[in-house]
């Protein structure tokens, strides 16, 4: 859970498992700011309960903020909520590679699910849910338990399986309802579409790798780079 440079919450590495917050070695991966956080609880609702504090504070005031939400979930090991008892069994082996099922997939889906949920619903309940840019999105194809059909391949191939993932916007009062776009994107356009979106200048000392979508977002017409066929 990072936002802006001012606090972050949750672990450093990629998989983590989801009680012991451990990495694959064993080391203890859950930090607060540069401080380990020795904290009980399943990871995926820490960082909802973390992602909704920071919201209601935020919107106290008038400034744009920015909330980045890097949940694990539905990433190996494959526990969800109610599995404390098999994280003791698999502290150390992280892949998990002999475990997991659909069900279980589903239910750690479940369980980050109700997390946007609870972010969303502070959106709302502070009033500034209309105004506020939310992005869903995901960092790589299915993999395991997935099903990326028609796409070829998943996670960690280069066929359009494992790099075209989906994409959300919500923002009401820019974005019309229901409106789906063939605009092709890269995760990186995002940075530059939420620096533009909160009314800030990219530090040309930094060159951004992305491009601002907000034409795309306002408008069908803004779309660009199109295929000739």
């Amino acid at each position: 859970l990072q936002s802006g440079y001012e606090e972050f919450f949750g672990p450093r590495s990629g998989g983590v498992d989801y009680f012991w917050h451990t990495t694959r070695s064993g080391a203890h991966d859950l930090h607060e700011g540069d401080h380990e956080a020795h904290v009980d609880g399943y990871l995926t609702d820490l960082l909802s309960d973390r992602a909704v504090d920071y919201v209601r504070r935020c919107a106290q005031g008038n400034a744009p903020f920015l909330l980045s939400l890097h949940y694990t979930a539905p990433h190996w090991p494959w526990e969800t909520r109610d599995d404390r008892e098999l994280a003791h069994n698999l502290r150390g082996s992280l892949f998990h590679l002999a475990g997991g099922n659909i069900h279980t997939y589903r239910r750690m889906i479940h369980h980050m699910d109700e997390g946007i949920g609870r972010v969303m619903a502070a959106l709302q309940a502070q009033g500034v849910e209309r105004d506020t840019l939310v992005i869903f999105t995901s960092d790589n194809g299915g993999e395991r338990f997935s099903d990326n059909w028609p796409l070829v391949g998943g996670k960690m191939d280069l066929t359009e399986g494992g790099i075209r993932v989906p994409w959300v916007a919500h923002w009401p009062a820019v974005i019309a309802p229901g409106r789906v776009t063939g605009q092709h994107c890269l995760t990186m356009d995002w940075s530059a579409t939420m620096i533009a979106a909160g009314g800030a200048t990219p530090d040309a000392a930094w060159p951004l790798d992305g491009v601002d979508l907000l034409p795309v977002l306002r408008d069908e017409s803004g779309r660009f780079g199109r295929m000739q066929r």
